[in-house]
């Protein structure tokens, strides 16, 4: 077999097993490794993913990236405010979600004439869970 047959076929092997192991990589990349820790992806006027649930009391760490154009963030409720988020960079912001409750997150930048309104998404902290009685009861 040529030399050059020999190249081609190493390439499309290449291609065929390089393209799905590049896209798994990725998404186990933006996936956390920790609970409380979250790539959030503005992009085309929304945030991906747009609502996220964390536990009461936890320190939330929370990635922020682009991939189009230059966007904000603010979590209002939590004085978590970024004022640039530049696409293929990362800022990391963290905050203790010390309150239960929704709480909305958004973008300060105009970056899209139609799709800006729609730059928003949801924290959501459920309750810290009360801690179990110990010890006997001292009723009548």
């Amino acid at each position: 077999m040529p030399w050059l047959e020999r190249g081609a076929i190493v390439l499309v092997l290449l291609v065929v097993i390089g393209l799905p192991a590049a896209a798994f990589s990725y998404e186990g990349f933006l996936r956390s490794q920790h609970d409380n820790e979250f790539t959030l992806v503005a992009a085309v006027g929304t945030w991906t993913p747009d609502t996220i649930h964390v536990k009461q009391g936890e320190v939330v760490r929370l990635r922020l990236t682009s991939e189009d154009v230059v966007h904000g963030f603010l979590l209002e409720e939590f004085d978590v405010a970024v004022d640039a988020v530049y696409p293929g960079r990362f800022t990391t912001v963290e905050f203790v979600a010390d309150r239960p409750g929704t709480f909305d997150f958004a973008c300060t930048r105009v970056c899209s004439v139609t799709r800006h309104g729609h730059m928003w998404g949801t924290l959501v902290v459920e309750p810290q869970e009360p801690a179990p009685a110990t010890g006997p009861s001292l009723g009548p």
